[in-house]
């Protein structure tokens, strides 16, 4: 497309033409999924209304202010797809990184975060308005770098994302730990995801935490919980509300392929956005409070950067029209960096393959392309230092709990013992460190996965856009950041399925590039195979949906104890004295509990276990839990059963432990078993006073 073509009165009437009626087919379809939402599951409906609300109100602002902050950044020439785009994932990561820091300070109050908001929301205003007076009708298409050839844009397949989009809305309306049984019920959600969130709001303030080293972990996603949590001035109630932050981030992933496959055609971009949005694995996720989801997003925006600043056979030099390639690399290192804020694995995964990707964007020589990869990289340093120096102050490794063997950090908590058990337990199984093993593990994970959360569709695609006649620099770039996280993956992970969720990136855009027109033949074969992929999609994630139960339900039924496998919380949040502290042995998933609990994840050295140890007696053990302020001591037997499997558990809790302890005072309260089973599933022992 010539300047002079993106700048004629004719494209910029097509274009809004173009964005109106895009408009009204996303509004149509938003009504039309809630519908059958409402039809499914009239509880998922209303959750749903209920926790949009203030979800919008957590991240309209960010975005808003990130979108008015393209302009002073020099990246106001962009269409607006682009600027939202950027503008979302530069708000919210810099939000989140506000979050870290204030919170770091013991700055959580809730009058100080709406204070923010209101700053944020007010600021974007301001700057926006700013920006329409300056260039009259605030819309820029100068900067568009749009395939000459196909100019379809097939807008009717965004119809496949309906059905998609219901059963996410579906999942997101459980409450964390009611499905979902591959991930242990959400297990780590109630864990870390939302428990250390839930601990930094009653803290009043973000530190180390010597019994959760998943503190440790670099937390972006986690911060927005965080803030959701203080906005609403609730923890617990706020878990489905979490789930509802998590698949707007799953949405922005799917708007960010859409904006980036349409640099190539509207057809590219409309096919990369279906094929993402149809993969069982938004579903899956969308039900989850994790962090794949930002992972993706803030991925796809970084990714979407850098193939803007390379140049393309109509534009040798972008900077002719709009942004340099320098300031683009720097804003993609800045995304790359959130998203490795998000998970260390973006790292290797996302910011390695996009530094050397920038290899590929112009420059006059080996200096100027090594000077590309230097300014990525500072922007990538800039947004993920403070994750790191956070590490540092609290453990003295940067990566803490990673690469403790050689940094050897002992911080409270954690020692050699504790590093080596860490590095066991993420190692592959001793069947499947062979290359063969690792790659049977990887053919069971992507295409053979028994939940076909990647589908065939996604794949033939993503093949097609590669064997294209004629490749360019794009296809290198994406072809680069596959090949390294499939390296990654295969020899530095444990081979978990969960951790190839970021192949999506690349695979969804070599996908939409499939549609790059070369012939109508082609065009129709990779409409076919989009529109039987996400048949397939459907049946695969609708079964999965419809065996976990995944209708709809309160955190109320959890808390309450009015479910069988979380019975024992009746008796722990509502039988028991307003004062009381309980000890938690096994159970590591604090985050339902209302009184006072402390516990330990497997990993960190467990006080309790200690004083089993090395104290003199039994008595002395009671004693012990006296001195320490418990007044009830919650035993899950079935946890630690499983541990004792996989992780390992100490030996010396056992139920003969607990029997002799009850000669001391220690008495069992109840016994809980699951329905039909014959096993103790959790013991209540109340600690008598001396």
């Amino acid at each position: 497309m010539t300047d002079a073509a993106a700048s004629s009165p004719g494209h910029h009437e097509s274009a809004k033409k173009g964005a109106r009626a895009l408009a009204v087919l996303f509004g149509l379809a938003l009504l039309l999924a809630l519908a059958v939402l409402g039809l499914v599951s009239p509880f998922a409906l209303i959750s749903t209304a209920f926790d949009v609300i203030p979800v919008c109100v957590l991240l309209a602002p960010p975005v808003l202010l990130g979108t008015a902050l393209m302009h002073p950044l020099g990246l106001g020439a962009l269409p607006m797809r682009w600027r939202l785009l950027f503008g979302a994932a530069l708000g919210l990561g810099m939000t989140s990184l506000a979050v870290l820091i204030f919170g770091s300070l013991g700055w959580l109050g809730r009058g100080f975060w709406v204070a923010v908001i209101f700053v944020e929301t007010g600021a974007g205003i301001a700057l926006q308005r700013r920006q329409l007076r300056a260039r009259g009708n605030g819309v820029d298409l100068a900067a568009e770098c749009t395939h000459p050839g196909d100019r379809k844009s097939y807008r009717f397949l965004w119809l496949f994302v309906l059905p998609f989009a219901v059963m996410a809305l579906l999942a997101a309306s459980n409450a964390p730990g009611l499905i979902w049984s591959e991930e242990g019920f959400g297990y780590d959600v109630l864990e870390y995801h939302l428990q250390l969130p839930k601990e930094y709001r009653q803290l009043g303030r973000i530190e180390y935490l010597p019994h959760n080293v998943y503190a440790n972990f670099p937390a972006s996603v986690e911060m927005l919980y965080l803030l959701d949590m203080v906005l609403q001035d609730d923890d617990i109630g706020t878990g489905s509300s979490a789930n509802i932050v998590h698949l707007a981030l799953a949405a922005l992933a799917v708007y960010g392929a859409w904006v980036v496959g349409s640099r190539w055609s509207q057809a590219c971009g409309v096919v990369a956005g279906v094929t993402l949005a149809t993969t069982g694995w938004l579903v899956y996720l969308s039900g989850l409070a994790y962090v794949e989801n930002g992972l993706l997003f803030f991925g796809i925006a970084a990714t979407g950067a850098v193939l803007l600043a390379i140049p393309t056979k109509e534009r040798a030099d972008p900077s002719e029209a709009g942004p340099s390639p320098r300031r683009l690399l720097l804003i993609a290192g800045l995304l790359a960096g959130f998203a490795c804020g998000c998970k260390y694995t973006a790292v290797p995964m996302i910011a390695l393959p996009l530094a050397v990707a920038s290899l590929l964007v112009s420059g006059r020589s080996a200096s100027a392309r090594a000077a590309n990869v230097m300014i990525f990289s500072l922007g990538a340093a800039i947004s993920f230092a403070p994750w790191l120096v956070k590490n540092v102050v609290y453990t003295g490794n940067p990566v803490f709990p990673l690469a403790n063997s050689y940094f050897e950090a002992a911080p409270a908590g954690w020692g050699p013992e504790e590093t080596a058990k860490w590095n066991r337990a993420h190692e592959p199984a001793e069947s499947e460190r062979g290359l063969p093993a690792r790659v049977a593990a990887l053919w069971r994970n992507v295409p053979a996965d028994h939940y076909q959360r990647f589908g065939p569709g996604l794949l033939l695609l993503a093949l097609g856009g590669m064997i294209r006649r004629r490749r360019d620099r794009s296809d290198a770039t994406l072809g680069i950041m596959l090949s390294v996280q499939l390296l990654f993956w295969l020899f530095a992970t444990h081979l978990f399925s969960r951790f190839a969720v970021v192949f999506l990136v690349p695979l969804a855009l070599m996908a939409g590039r499939s549609l790059l027109a070369i012939s109508r033949v082609r065009v129709v074969i990779g409409l076919v195979i989009l529109a039987v992929g996400a048949g397939w999609n459907f049946v695969f994630a609708a079964h999965l949906v419809r065996a976990e139960g995944a209708l709809g339900a309160p955190a109320s039924i959890i808390y309450d104890g009015q479910i069988a496998a979380y019975d024992y919380f009746k008796l722990i949040n509502h039988e028991t004295a307003d004062d009381a502290k309980i000890l938690l042995v096994g159970e590591a998933r604090a985050f339902y509990f209302r009184r006072d609990v402390d516990y330990q994840v497997v990993f960190n050295r467990n006080p309790f276990v200690e004083a089993v140890r090395h104290t003199s007696s039994d008595e002395a053990i009671v004693d012990w839990l006296r001195a320490q302020g418990y007044t009830h001591v919650l035993v899950n037997w079935l946890e630690i059963e499983r541990l004792r499997g996989s992780y390992g558990f100490a030996s010396e809790i056992d139920l003969a432990l607990f029997d002799r302890l009850g000669r001391h005072r220690l008495f069992p309260l109840r016994h809980y078993r699951r329905p039909g089973g014959t096993k103790l599933h959790v013991s209540v022992y109340r600690v008598s006073p001396a």
